[in-house]
């Protein structure tokens, strides 16, 4: 009687712990990066208050294609840029060569971007 309670036992704490150790491994997906979806350079054609568009030279990060024309809106917390220095909005101007950083949502003319980094480099 003893070593079939022992047995049973040993196999409980067996079960437990095999039991517990798959409960301890996490079958979440891993939170989304914080890096923004979007990266590219390019030309302001126009620029408004809380936003400006943009033509499109160089793409390093994002859905959007080589001279596509794209609005970027401009949050309360986009910080503007030149030579590693913080600027203000006023700094962007038709023709102005800038680098934008943010995200994005929606797809196709549906899009809407919104910059987090606008760095001025011409």
């Amino acid at each position: 009687m003893r070593s079939w309670l022992a047995a049973s036992l040993a196999t409980v704490l067996v079960a437990g712990s095999v039991i517990s150790a798959g409960a301890a491994t996490s079958t979440k997906r891993p939170a989304p990066s914080a890096s923004p979806s979007f990266e590219v350079q390019g030309t302001v054609v126009e620029v408004s208050k809380r936003w400006f568009e943009l033509s499109v030279d160089r793409v390093f990060q994002g859905p959007m294609a080589r001279r596509a024309r794209i609005r970027i809106d401009e949050a309360a917390s986009t910080q503007f840029l030149r030579g590693g220095k913080s600027v203000t909005a006023t700094e962007l101007k038709r023709g102005s060569v800038v680098r934008v950083l943010g995200t994005w949502r929606g797809s196709g003319r549906q899009a809407a971007y919104t910059a987090a980094r606008v760095t001025v480099l011409k």
